[in-house]
């Protein structure tokens, strides 16, 4: 797939969303990078190293779980869900408790990390790839992902975001 700009790639500053890719192991082991967002500066990225489903944002922390397949090849569905956490207040007062980052290696929870932080106003401008990670990389990988063996990647954002305009509009002007 080609690059997608930032501005016209998926919006995960301050919300939940679930990304996975559906992907088919053959023969040997399967490396590369699903999908990578930004830079190294700020970004995220799923991908797999060493047999390991591994993700990393900049912002965050990185996460990495063993991928255990029952068998040699065949299809499987690997990702994240990122879920935004806020205080059980009235809307008024509702603060960002953070992010809990959960592995899913064929829908079923691997490991989970909370973190206060998290893409909260900015993310790179670098843009999204999948398969791949063409500009500043997000991690330290070497090689994009068996076009092949990778069928789609899903983005699915939930209805949650909440942004701080002001802070939107400082991290503007200091792009600027």
């Amino acid at each position: 797939m080609g690059h997608v700009p930032t501005d016209v790639a998926p919006d995960v500053r301050s919300r939940s969303y679930t990304i996975e890719a559906h992907i088919e192991i053959g023969e040997g082991d399967a490396e590369g990078v699903l999908i990578a967002h930004g830079d190294a500066t700020s970004g995220y990225s799923l991908y797999i190293k060493d047999g390991m489903l591994i993700t990393i944002s900049i912002s965050a922390a990185a996460m990495s779980r063993e991928i255990e397949p029952q068998d040699p090849a065949g299809a499987r569905r690997l990702g994240v869900h990122v879920e935004r956490l806020v205080r059980k207040e009235p809307p008024a007062r509702r603060a960002n408790r953070g992010q809990r980052y959960t592995l899913l290696i064929d829908g079923e929870p691997a490991g989970s990390l909370q973190t206060q932080l998290g893409f909260h106003t900015l993310i790179s401008w670098s843009g999204l790839d999948i398969g791949r990670d063409r500009s500043s990389p997000v991690s330290h990988y070497e090689a994009p992902f068996d076009h092949r063996a990778l069928l789609r990647v899903t983005v699915d954002m939930h209805d949650d975001q909440k942004l701080d305009g002001e802070g939107v509009g400082n991290a503007e002007m200091a792009r600027q």
